[in-house]
């Protein structure tokens, strides 16, 4: 079985771009336009980790990563943030249990922050 990653970010075309180049690098990937829908898909044990942007409508990805990991401890959180809102996100990383990546960021950077925690 690949590692699982829930991808969640309201941009269909960055969802879609970082979709399939997980997926091209042999990861399955779920993914979420919102937070709503990220709940409804997540089962505790499924994901070893969530991709989730920061700026997403209805809940922010630190409260989702809050979230989530209320429900699955063992889940890593990498949230995904432009410089305005990298204070609040850094204030929030849960030290050892997630982390944060800084927009715009290159695909082979992405890939080389999940391999960290894989």
């Amino acid at each position: 079985m690949s590692f699982k990653i829930l991808l969640v970010d309201d941009d269909i075309l960055l969802r879609e771009l970082i979709g399939e180049f997980l997926f091209s690098g042999g990861y399955e990937v779920d993914v979420a336009e919102n937070g709503n829908k990220a709940i409804k898909l997540f089962e505790p044990g499924k994901y070893g980790l969530a991709l989730l942007d920061q700026d997403i409508k209805q809940i922010s990805g630190v409260k989702l990563m809050k979230q989530l990991r209320k429900l699955d401890k063992n889940l890593f959180c990498l949230i995904m943030t432009g410089y305005s809102s990298l204070d609040k996100v850094s204030a929030a990383i849960e030290e050892g249990n997630s982390d944060l990546i800084i927009k715009p960021f290159a695909m082979p950077e992405l890939l080389n922050i999940l391999q960290k925690y894989v």
